[in-house]
């Protein structure tokens, strides 16, 4: 750990104690994501520490390694004036984590609690292959846009966006499980004029690869269609009187109110500038100003022009015109009455804090279909057959909250992640429509703008009847896949980045129950009943929530997690507001519900917990599931009496993993409710791992375009449908014979688009514990699209007879150079292969010739000999112990009893000799 770890920034305090007490001692509470990171820490009331935090906090509670070190961002002060939010920037060997925050929050000086994303040190590949000038290439040929910003040198001058030059960092890739890995990549602010379109993009900084994306420009609605890719000419615009236009640049101007009869929201005041003789919308009595342009159905934003009115009591008579005038005049009051909201509210200086200038582009392009923040500015489309002009007062105050959260939160836009910041931004649509439109339909979204049934966007107050209908509980009725194992495994365009619009509806009903309230029964079959608290106290929840406890990947969990949290920090524990809070998460199918009286009875303990499929480094712990009057929440599972990891209450399996070989483990599972009720331990099972070689490790760090999908070699036949970047199928082998040839399959699996992939197989001739001898690079397939790909291993004569290991590699483009390490773009997968001599070894010239079939087996072992007497027979498990015994009957053996994985059966003739052969129960 280096001596400076953290630089505290404004506090500028060192970290002391009380007494002995550590920081450890002093948490109260820990909540861990599913990879078993620590996304939430509460300290105890008295904890004794100072109000100041420093390098122990971190290395304590979230046991940083040596190479990580969390550096100070910001220290700001909530809208409460009580509270005092640190944030910090998570970098590993000096290069930062994209999405690694993690919060520190106090109250009156003393740490109350902290929160957020650490990534474990998981990556050795920390020196880049290309150069950012490659790679800024690389990203700009994948937009393949006619036009950048940064070659508009109006738009330049005029803005602080300027060509990226990238920025090298480690970006969290999601992987099975919950789990992430970490992968080099250059970050690239592409900004596309013509199309228009902006997104974080990140370049693989080994391969050179499109890595990820993450648009900054975000939509009303899944509708996001690209304007046309030719230039859009600019059309004429009937002459209306008192309706000229003028040029960007401009005079002298006055600051006056004026009156505007605008389109949705009927005749309301607004602030312009007088300029010269006419009046134009530009606002400059709130932060840097707002200021409402004309793009007169123009793409290129340097283009836009100011509205004019020469008395500055703007008129439907002026605006209400063909060309929809009269929708830029909601727009800028609008985006007026939303800047109010968040600074008469939480004291919030524009979209950042800072008072930016907010802009606002009316008319953008031809027909186009939407609005949309672009991370600098708002445009809005005029529509055509599904909407009206989008400058509805809920579409402006949903526009600019993206802007709010990509200040703050910087929420991913994909997945949970994205859903959650789709949510927010509805309900600052709502919230800032009750605030000065009290007589709008608040709980519907664009439901000013919308021509088709039921003449609405969204449903607040019920997801699933929207244009688009929406899930209203976590993983109920029209619930989107959001995750690899759901379904999604690439986000982008087409998939609507895994759900971001459809799922949101989940947040934003717990956001209306919590409002309002609701008694009802959700998708999972959960009553529930909530008091709802009103709009404003939840708008504090929801802000607090956002702005200083969500981050890049929180999901929804996360949401509910913090939001809770976010309660008690306002209104305190146990509070009416609080208990609202968990009761609506509750409702919409996230969490447990508050209980008055608290429960305090243990789950029953879990039974028949027993292990299968053991290795030299894992085995398959199986058990019967525990029951509890409220759910289980999770299994705790213990190795040799110490806690190893938990995993969902679903779930009744979990694959032990880095074991030792040779070595004994007990293990035991407890079950735990949601009120952190804990059961008593289940049996407890020993298991011994086999005595083999231990081999290098092996992954990959991205599997979500492409992985693994089949392997057929010998008897093995596995559909590996699992998107870890390393699989250890060693349990399953098959028997092969020296100087024999067996075809090798392998059948890749694209998510989306089809790369060229590159193959090796290496298997352990000699049984010493790698892949580096002659002739252990068994089989090679150059880069191709072909599926399957198929090739033929012969097993060398001078391989060591009986159990070895085979690695199957598939790499992106290119073959693996080396059984080891991580790779960029694939996976890799393991299993045994049991090797053979030409003829069995017998003990003299009369011995008998034994054979088992079929193998892998399913009920029925067939004894093949040149004795027709019948054998006596002994079956061990992978761990060495004896499963059955007995003598065969009409040379069978009974199999189907046993669970599935490999076992070992010694076969003994009337003779006395014994024959030994390995076989799989299927």
């Amino acid at each position: 750990m280096k001596k400076q770890l953290l630089t505290l920034g404004i506090l500028g305090m060192l970290m002391s104690f009380n007494g002995n007490l550590s920081a450890q001692e002093s948490v109260a509470k820990r909540v861990t994501n599913e990879d078993g990171s620590t996304s939430l820490v509460v300290f105890k009331p008295n904890h004794k520490l100072s109000s100041a935090v420093a390098a122990t906090i971190f290395k304590e509670v979230l046991n940083l390694s040596s190479d990580q070190e969390f550096r100070h961002l910001k220290t700001e002060n909530d809208f409460t004036g009580k509270f005092t939010d640190e944030k910090y920037q998570l970098y590993y060997k000096n290069i930062k984590v994209e999405g690694g925050i993690y919060n520190l929050h106090y109250k009156a000086g003393n740490l109350v609690s902290m929160n957020g994303e650490i990534y474990g040190d998981n990556t050795t590949l920390t020196q880049p292959q290309i150069s950012a000038a490659e790679a800024f290439e690389i990203a700009v040929n994948n937009v393949a846009a006619q036009k950048y910003m940064w070659e508009d040198a109006a738009y330049v001058a005029n803005n602080d966006y300027k060509k990226p030059t990238g920025e090298l960092v480690l970006i969290p890739v999601l992987q099975a499980g919950g789990k992430y890995s970490l992968m080099l990549a250059y970050k690239f602010d592409i900004y596309a004029q013509t199309p228009i379109s902006r997104d974080y993009i990140y370049v693989d900084a080994i391969s050179g690869r499109i890595a990820a994306k993450d648009p900054i420009m975000k939509h009303a609605d899944r509708f996001h269609e690209s304007p046309k890719k030719s230039p859009i000419a600019i059309e004429p615009y009937e002459n209306v009187a008192n309706s000229s236009f003028t040029n960007l640049e401009r005079g002298n101007a006055t600051l006056l109110p004026g009156t505007a009869a605008t389109r949705y929201s009927g005749t309301q005041n607004i602030e312009t500038t007088l300029s010269g003789t006419n009046y134009i919308l530009h606002d400059t009595t709130r932060g840097n100003g707002v200021r409402t342009y004309n793009l007169k159905k123009s793409t290129i934003l340097s283009n836009g022009v100011d509205f004019t009115d020469n008395d500055n009591n703007w008129t439907a008579a002026e605006f209400d015109n063909t060309n929809f005038d009269n929708a830029a005049l909601d727009a800028h009051w609008g985006v007026e009455k939303t800047y109010d909201y968040f600074k008469n509210t939480f004291s919030r200086n524009s979209y950042d804090g800072n008072g930016t200038l907010l802009k606002s582009y009316v008319h953008y392009s031809s027909s186009y279909e939407n609005a949309g923040w672009t991370g600098s500015e708002m445009i809005y489309g005029d529509g055509a057959t599904k909407f009206k002009p989008l400058t509805a007062f809920d579409v402006t105050a949903h526009e600019l909250g993206h802007g709010v959260c990509s200040s703050s939160a910087a929420l991913l836009y994909q997945r949970e992640s994205g859903a959650l910041n789709e949510a927010l931004s509805d309900i600052w649509g709502a919230a800032a429509e009750h605030t000065y439109a009290p007589n709008k339909q608040k709980w519907l979204i664009g439901e000013e703008i919308v021509k088709m049934a039921p003449q609405y966007l969204r449903s607040m107050s019920n997801p699933k009847s929207g244009l688009t209908p929406q899930p209203d509980t976590y993983r109920g009725t029209n619930w989107y896949p959001a995750t690899v194992e759901e379904g999604c495994a690439t986000p982008g365009s087409t998939n609507d980045n895994c759900g971001v619009h459809y799922n949101s509806g989940v947040i934003n009903h717990w956001f209306y129950i919590l409002s309002d309230g609701k008694t009802g029964t959700n998708d999972l079959g959960k009553n529930y009943s909530v008091t709802g608290i009103t709009l404003e106290k939840a708008a504090k929840i929801a802000y607090r929530l956002e702005t200083v406890y969500l981050g890049a990947n929180s999901n929804f969990m996360n949401a509910r997690n913090f939001g809770i949290q976010a309660a008690t920090d306002l209104f305190g524990a146990n509070s009416p507001e609080m208990i609202a809070t968990q009761d609506a998460f509750y409702a919409v199918g996230l969490g447990a519900k508050y209980l008055a009286v608290p429960d305090t009875t243990p789950p029953t303990a879990p039974t028949n917990l027993n292990a299968t499929n053991t290795t030299g480094s894992q085995t398959q712990l199986q058990w019967t599931a525990a029951t509890d009057e409220n759910d289980i929440e999770k299994y705790s599972i213990y190795k040799d009496g110490v806690l190893l990891t938990t995993v969902a209450g679903n779930k009744t399996t979990h694959i032990v993993t880095g074991l030792t070989k040779n070595t004994t483990y007990n293990f035991y599972v407890k079950a735990e409710d949601p009120y952190t009720n804990v059961s008593d331990a289940s049996n407890t099972v020993a298991v011994t791992t086999l005595n083999v070689n231990t081999y290098c490790d092996a992954t990959s760090n991205n599997t979500n375009d492409e992985r693994i999908k089949r392997v057929q070699f010998g008897t093995i036949d596995n559909s590996s449908t699992g998107t870890a970047g390393y699989e250890d199928f060693t349990y399953l082998s098959t028997d092969v014979t020296k100087e024999q040839t067996y075809p090798i399959t392998v059948t890749p699996h694209w998510t989306g688009t089809v790369y060229n992939e590159a193959y090796a197989v290496y298997i352990d001739w000699n049984n010493d514990g790698d892949f580096t001898d002659a002739g252990e690079t068994a089989w090679t397939k150059s880069g191709s699209t072909t599926t399957p790909v198929t090739g033929n291993i012969t097993i060398p004569a001078g391989a060591t007879t009986g159990a070895t290991r085979m690695r199957v590699i598939m790499r992106f483009s290119s073959i693996p150079t080396s059984s080891c390490g991580t790779i960029n773009y694939g996976q890799v997968e393991d299993y045994t292969v049991n090797i053979m001599d030409k003829v069995l070894a017998v003990a003299d010239k009369n011995s008998t010739k034994v054979a088992v079939y079929p193998n892998p087996v399913k009920d029925l072992i067939s004894i093949q000999s040149n004795d027709n007497s019948e054998m006596t027979y002994v079956i061990f498990n992978a761990a060495g112990q004896v499963v059955s015994k007995g003598t065969s009957s009409n040379k069978k053996i009974n199999a189907e009893r046993l669970s599935v994985g490999s076992y070992i059966i010694e076969l003994t003739g009337k003779n006395g000799e014994k024959t030994t052969t390995k076989f799989i129960k299927k």
